[in-house]
């Protein structure tokens, strides 16, 4: 705060201790009809890659493939879209191939966690039930 108030400005100082002017920034709008689709793509890819595991999700669950299967091949489409896409140069093909490898990797991680997690309460389950059984046990002795 300054003494009359007001809040002290911000900005950059130069030595002599005035004020810079910082220059005006403006974006320009991407020319041409590739960088277009790259900045919209980039701006877009998480929604479009959770809306595409969801088109793949209801798909599996309308259709029913194998489990396994279905997570392998995800896996592998995951691998090659990945692998594509770090090799290209920025564009909006990069963007695309993300954006299905990040969908794919939606995919590929939902049914590992569920399983880890339904192994996880196997477990579980199974100590408790060992410890009732064991408690069960002396008490009745």
């Amino acid at each position: 705060m300054t003494r009359s108030g007001w809040p002290a400005p911000v900005g950059i100082y130069t030595p002599s201790g005035r004020m810079a002017e910082l220059p005006v920034i403006v974006e320009e709008r991407p020319r041409g009809i590739g960088a277009r689709a790259h900045a919209w793509f980039r701006g877009r890819r998480f929604l479009l890659a959770a809306c595409l595991a969801l088109a793949e999700v209801i798909a599996y669950l309308v259709l029913r493939p194998g489990a396994v299967l279905s997570v392998v091949a995800a896996a592998l489409v995951m691998a090659v879209a990945l692998g594509l896409a770090l090799r290209r140069r920025p564009g909006a093909l990069r963007d695309l191939l993300l954006v299905l490898g990040l969908a794919q990797t939606f995919v590929v991680v939902v049914p590992v966690v569920i399983g880890l997690s339904l192994a996880i309460g196997v477990l579980l389950a199974l100590v408790i039930l060992i410890a009732l059984v064991v408690v069960a046990v002396r008490v009745r002795v």
